[in-house]
């Protein structure tokens, strides 16, 4: 039977997030759908158009509206309807509201237009939605486009494996590395902390779907921590174990390690939690912890690299009884999602670094005398807790 154009329209504007009612995994698989359906649906030219210039013309605009107080003021003011006038008064400059497509405002009527719930999201400080969008605008443009096919043009498409020379130091004004320029420039630190405090945020949280019931399941060392967060800039994760467990850990039992810069945007709960500044590129000062944990920090180094922050954490750790968690992508045989493969290429431009498959990881961790015990796997397809020890000393 044949289905009417109209019919499929309508199905498809009855259709939203709130259907599946938590159901995550489904929504995403659905999402999966839709997108293979537009691209079915869309001409070469058509995809060709969105990819070269649609893209980059919105978030060029976005963060334009973003400048202007716009969404800010708008949310302020209820976020109800407004025409041009109202919006151009939100601005306090002469702008147009037309530029903005890709449903981020409804056009209602003729200079009339109603916010989404993504552009009100934008206008909301405390969701801190608008830290992709400026992120975008102060780190990401330099590791794709123009700079990525360059970077690669010139180095005869080999691998990089080198951080100091990428995609992103070529575009970059300053010709510095990421890690440099957020150490050297606090406002494009604070954009990369807030981005990944709002992606922390939005992911499955790592209690979720790795039991941490296990750290507490034996006799604790009250001598040494329970948990050190090793680059775990602003205390996201390390909070959420202290919300899961707070009645067991005792006074400054839990460590949150970073660079000085990432720190000082750190808010946690200071009687329980001990923020220490700590370069995981040299020798691990905390002895005998339970656990050591690091959320997307590998996918940032080459295996070299990591290599030399395993290893200054194996040796501080106490065998048969620390555990090493890593909260990072591991990419499936196939079937890899959008997030994970977007990563993959991503890091190659940012950091010359890359994602792991199961065997890449297995192999990284033995070669610095770790054994894998398990890997817990995000319903959501985005990351996994890799939980390992250090193997026999025999072996």
């Amino acid at each position: 039977m044949r289905v009417s154009v109209t019919d499929i329209g309508e199905l498809l504007r009855q259709t939203s997030a709130r259907d599946f009612d938590g159901d995550d995994t489904g929504r995403l698989a659905t999402i999966k759908e839709a997108q293979r359906l537009i691209h079915r649906l869309q001409h070469p030219t058509e995809r060709g158009w969105e990819l070269a210039f649609e893209n980059w013309a919105v978030l060029g605009t976005l963060q334009t509206f973003i400048d202007l107080g716009i969404f800010e003021r708008w949310h302020a003011g209820g976020g109800g309807q407004m025409s041009l006038k109202d919006l151009c008064e939100l601005a306090r400059s002469d702008v147009d509201p037309k530029l903005v497509a890709k449903d981020f405002i409804e056009e209602v009527a003729e200079e009339q237009y109603k916010p989404t719930d993504f552009s009100l999201s934008l206008g909301d400080k405390d969701s801190l939605q608008s830290a992709w969008i400026q992120s975008g605008h102060d780190h990401f443009k330099y590791d794709g486009l123009d700079y990525l096919s360059r970077f690669l043009q010139e180095t005869s498409y080999r691998n990089p494996v080198d951080m100091g020379n990428t995609a992103y130091r070529l575009g970059c004004p300053e010709n510095i590395d990421f890690w440099a320029r957020c150490s050297a420039k606090p406002e494009l630190q604070a954009s990369f902390s807030e981005m990944m405090e709002n992606w922390t945020r939005y992911k499955t949280h790592w209690t979720d779907y790795y039991d941490s019931r296990i750290l507490l399941s034996c006799d604790i060392d009250p001598s040494a921590p329970i948990l050190v967060d090793v680059g775990g800039n602003r205390g996201h994760d390390i909070s959420l174990f202290l919300e899961r467990h707070r009645t067991d850990i005792p006074t400054g039992s839990l460590i949150l390690q970073d660079r000085p810069e990432a720190l000082a945007l750190a808010e946690v709960d200071q009687e329980k939690i001990r923020t220490m500044p700590h370069d995981f590129l040299t020798s691990q000062p905390v002895r005998g912890a339970r656990a050591y944990m690091f959320h997307a920090v590998f996918h940032d180094w080459s295996d070299e690299m990591s290599l030399v922050i395993l290893k200054h954490t194996a040796v501080a750790m106490k065998h048969g009884y620390s555990r090493l968690l890593i909260v990072d992508v591991v990419l499936p045989p196939t079937g890899a999602s959008a997030f994970q493969a977007g990563m993959d290429v991503s890091m190659m431009g940012i950091l010359s670094s890359k994602e792991r498959t199961q065997g890449m990881w297995e192999k990284l961790l033995s070669g610095a005398g770790f054994r894998i015990l398990e890997i817990w796997k995000d319903p959501k397809q985005y990351e996994s807790v890799i939980e390992a020890e250090l193997g026999s000393p025999d072996a």
